[in-house]
């Protein structure tokens, strides 16, 4: 091999968008070559073995290389006790035996595949992948996830044999080795783009105008084309322009680290500080969007036999769609997490909907906070009542907000649209109820408490009103 180049020298960074599909791999499998900070290389063609081939021949070349793969190095720690696995290479070793069989079979722990819905387990997720931020709504997928929608397991599975002969040629794989060239790390492009609507042309094309508009015209139109050419191009510009503090990043100490291995993202978003970019991202509307639109779908489908108990019968989902309307217009909130949770809030208190099936399809802090405002059905329903005044004061901010703004538009409703049996009795009472449960929800939006506050005098008005109303009669 070659004598390695001096520190001050920038290590070239290979960033490939890969893909487990059987055919077409070719086609979805882009490499970008970055060197400081700007794109030299952008390509596709290749399929997986000989992307691996291509990796050896550019190590045996020149070992002064950082690499970023667009697929999980691990499955989640219980699955290697399971199978008395104490290292991330073993498992390497053993889906370079068993990977095609688990894919093929899809039985647990994967799903995916037609007729195999997501098993109960002890968990979907690595750590790396449930704490990653969202960005958009949109967060890692779960490895064990072989078909479907945004599905990663297929990719992974099909991945870590490969890191398993790069490693045995020398490749560093953070964060199981220090990250010193040659060296590998886990990406996940989405944390690299931003939020972005990749499926469309015209954002693709506007986000390179604006984030990178020192492309060259042809890199510019191959990064264009595609989502995967975007996220190839992305990430290694990005990973370029953070190789210092990359390059030194020590090998984990972390057990469930280990065993599971942790996505690389840098401290700040390719253009942080950029006035121009936060303009581009406000201006093109993507920021909660696109998750809370997937929200909405969901929910909508949930509920779709379900009407309000108000004297209009209404949709129920005029109901969900209030609160975050609410959490938006009044308390200020853009907190994507919040958004979908506000959507999704009585899906699994009111629906067949379970939790697990919200954190596979909109993530694990999403899952919290629904499960935080969720009652327990089988219980009775003053004991609910009182549980939900109880609990109010240890509710994340999250889960607050979301109880104040719930409250606000059940007050809505009860004061101008009330169930026909409803007595005035009844609605003194559940008034006087929301106000304690919202008591304990108080000093985290005072917006929206302020909201509830003039809800709540108008809705005890309106009691008034319909008092009066019986007596002029």
């Amino acid at each position: 091999m070659n004598t390695q180049p001096s520190l001050e020298d920038a290590p070239r960074v290979l960033a490939i968008d890969w893909s487990g599909a059987k055919s077409g791999a070719r086609r979805k499998i882009w490499l970008a070559e970055a060197r400081n900070g700007e794109l030299v290389r952008l390509e596709n063609g290749r399929n997986r073995g000989e992307v691996a081939e291509h990796l050896l021949d550019e190590l045996e070349r020149d070992p002064w290389l950082l690499v970023g793969l667009d697929f999980a190095f691990s499955l989640p720690a219980w699955f290697l006790r399971d199978h008395e696995l104490t290292t991330a290479r073993e498992l390497w070793q053993l889906a370079d035996r068993e990977a095609e069989a688990w894919l093929e079979h899809c039985e647990p722990p994967f799903w995916g595949r037609p007729g195999r819905t997501k098993p109960e387990l002890p968990s979907q997720f690595r750590r790396t992948d449930a704490t990653a931020r969202p960005v958009g709504g949109v967060r890692p997928k779960s490895p064990f996830q072989i078909g479907g929608a945004g599905a990663v397991g297929t990719g992974s599975l099909r991945g870590m044999p490969m890191l398993q002969r790069l490693s045995d040629a020398g490749y560093h794989v953070w964060p199981f080795d220090r990250a010193e060239p040659p060296a590998i790390v886990e990406i996940y492009p989405r944390l690299l783009t931003g939020a972005l609507v990749k499926s469309s042309p015209k954002a693709r094309a506007d986000f390179i105008d604006a984030r990178l508009p020192e492309l060259s015209g042809r890199h510019r139109s191959l990064a264009a084309s595609s989502e995967d050419a975007l996220d190839a191009a992305v990430s290694a510009v990005v990973l370029s322009r953070e190789t210092a503090a990359l390059t030194t990043m020590d090998a984990a100490t972390d057990p469930v680290e280990l065993l599971e291995g942790r996505i690389w993202s840098p401290d700040h978003d390719l253009a942080a500080g950029s006035a121009e970019i936060d303009r581009f991202e406000a201006e093109d509307d993507v920021g909660p969007l696109p998750g809370l639109f997937g929200a909405l779908q969901f929910a909508a489908e949930r509920h779709r036999d379900q009407r309000r108990k108000g004297s209009e019968a209404s949709p129920y989902i005029n109901h969900p769609i209030a609160v975050a309307r609410l959490l938006a217009e009044v308390g200020g909130v853009s907190d994507p997490v919040l958004l979908q949770a506000a959507v999704l809030h009585d899906t699994v208190e009111d629906t067949e909907t379970t939790l697990d099936e919200l954190e596979s399809r909109f993530g694990p802090e999403v899952r919290r906070v629904v499960e935080e405002v969720t009652d327990d059905r089988s219980l009775p329903k003053l004991e609910r009542k009182r549980l939900q005044i109880e609990h109010s004061p240890q509710r994340s901010n999250r889960a607050k907000q979301l109880k104040v703004a719930d409250k606000s538009s059940n007050l809505l409703d009860i004061a101008h649209r009330p169930p026909k049996n409803w007595t005035a009795e009844r609605k003194h009472e559940y008034f006087d109820w929301a106000e304690r449960v919202v008591e304990g929800c108080r000093g985290v939006n005072p917006a929206l408490e302020a909201r509830f506050d003039e809800v709540l005098s108008e809705a005890r008005d309106s009691l008034g009103e319909a008092h009066d109303s019986l007596l002029d009669g």
